[in-house]
């Protein structure tokens, strides 16, 4: 279910749930997270669990590159939509969780890497003819980098690392694990706002800037719990 800036309520009745996964939302404005929240409380029955994963927009350990290139998108998701937040998801959402009268709240922040190893000129040349030599030629996104690219693709492209020796292992899930995460940054931020246009993630010299700086985006993941018993006010007389 997207978030739009005046979000219907859920389709469902009241305590229906007994867990809601809110994971990867887009951006929009900090009404329509207030109201998502509110909906997930309410479509949860009496202790069921609330999980959220999220995607901070800024960086973490950004080079000069970056934090120009992170500029420039809030630019432009701005004057694509004036009310759309740019602020910090893992905070906010974590805040507005608890202000709900969610329990126990627990929370976790994990560096997922930006960029594993980027080829350059010639080693990449080499590399990928000794590789082709050696190996069957399989299907890579590299070859689609300039065309929308779905989760189910970047599947696919796991189960052919498979195929990468085993000294090369830890590289390899380095690379998916960054490539997965740059495609949930550009759905969650660059897509919603700014369509087809072109990703700031096909800059090869701030992929290369950000595996030199150890660039990491700040992934949120938390846990709540909606109250067994709900408060009540009383009132003295």
């Amino acid at each position: 279910m997207s978030l739009s800036d005046d979000p219907p309520a859920f389709p469902f009745p009241k305590g229906f749930f007994t867990a809601v996964v809110l994971r990867f939302p887009v951006a929009t404005t900090d009404e329509a997270y207030h109201a998502c929240i509110c909906e997930c409380k309410r479509v949860l029955r009496p202790g069921g669990h609330l999980e959220v994963a999220v995607l901070d927009l800024d960086l973490v350990n950004m080079g000069h590159r970056a934090r120009s290139v992170v500029r420039g998108l809030k630019t432009r998701m701005q004057a694509n939509d004036p009310s759309v937040s740019l602020r910090n998801m893992s905070d906010f959402l974590v805040r507005l969780i608890g202000r709900r009268g969610f329990e126990g709240v627990k929370r976790g922040i994990v560096g997922v890497p930006t960029a594993g190893h980027v080829s350059r000129g010639q080693d990449a040349r080499s590399n990928s003819s000794s590789q082709s030599a050696e190996q069957p030629c399989r299907p890579s996104l590299a070859r689609v980098n300039t065309q929308e690219i779905t989760f189910a693709d970047l599947l696919d492209d796991a189960r052919n690392s498979q195929y990468i020796s085993e000294g090369a292992n830890d590289e390899g899930v380095t690379r998916m694990v960054a490539k997965v995460g740059r495609w949930w940054y550009s759905t969650c931020y660059e897509t919603p706002s700014l369509g087809s246009n072109k990703s700031i993630w096909q800059d090869q010299e701030l992929l290369r800037e950000c595996e030199k700086q150890g660039t990491s985006f700040r992934l949120l993941l938390c846990h709540a719990q909606k109250p067994q018993q709900t408060r009540r006010r009383t009132v003295s007389v």
